[in-house]
């Protein structure tokens, strides 16, 4: 079975990977997971860049001893995976459009099969509900903004991407997306700089851009006892006229 990666995000010092298995006609979401982490207590065991640094994004890869995992709402795309297996190909630009538009959200779908639960600048999902943890929207590049901070005791800066369509309303989501951070921090010379170079890149997308939508593994965003959530956060942004690795 082969996987077309799509997301490629960062989680901590790992990365997060989803991407489609083509069948048909129709492309399947599916989120590889090490089948050596099975018993963890949850879910959030990601893939290590000595694995996959040097690869890229729309890269096939065939998924090597896969096995359907339990369902765990909105988490319902995870698969047990030995390892992934590089073909050395990728998909082409006609592929990779193809399947964008084919993940995209139709005009009135509830996102991720239930409505999101919101905050003052946050959007979330319960655990135990939804029908998908990843969605794709296809908006126009100008309706998306930037911002970056430092936070005290934090290695890395705090990126935000804000999204002004409903249902989000330019709520500040986390920004993930692993090869365009990457891009934006080969091209900015500080932190100050790393919200315009994101702009710029996006904005050099085209007029349309696809943004895909997914939600984490339950945390606590706060220190309080409450039982954790499933907070959205920005995975990927891609042009849609021609979708970059």
């Amino acid at each position: 079975m082969d996987l077309i990666l799509i997301d490629w995000t960062r989680m901590g010092r790992a990365y997060c990977l989803a991407g489609v298995v083509v069948e048909g006609q129709f492309a399947r979401t599916v989120r590889p997971l090490l089948s050596k982490c099975r018993d963890a207590p949850v879910r959030n065991v990601g893939w290590s860049p000595y694995l996959l640094d040097g690869h890229q994004r729309w890269e096939v890869f065939e998924l090597v001893g896969p096995a359907t995992a339990d369902p765990q709402p909105p988490h319902v795309e995870d698969t047990w995976v030995r390892a992934l297996q590089p073909r050395r190909y990728s998909a082409t630009p006609e592929q990779r459009r193809a399947i964008l538009q084919s993940l995209a959200a139709r005009p009135g779908e509830v996102l991720f099969g239930t409505p999101l639960l919101t905050t003052r600048a946050s959007a979330y999902l319960r655990p135990g509900t939804g029908q998908r943890s990843l969605v794709t929207l296809i908006v126009p590049s100008v309706q998306v903004g930037f911002s970056a901070c430092q936070r005290q005791g934090a290695a890395e800066a705090d990126v935000r991407a804000t999204i002004g369509v409903l249902p989000l309303a330019n709520r500040p989501l986390p920004l993930k997306d692993h090869h365009l951070l990457l891009r934006a921090e080969q091209a900015a010379r500080n932190l100050n700089g790393l919200a315009p170079a994101l702009t710029r890149l996006v904005r050099e997308m085209g007029e349309q851009v696809a943004v895909r939508l997914g939600v984490s593994r339950p945390f606590q965003a706060s220190p309080q006892r409450d039982p954790g959530l499933c907070w959205l956060m920005v995975d990927g942004i891609f042009s849609l006229s021609n979708p970059q690795p």
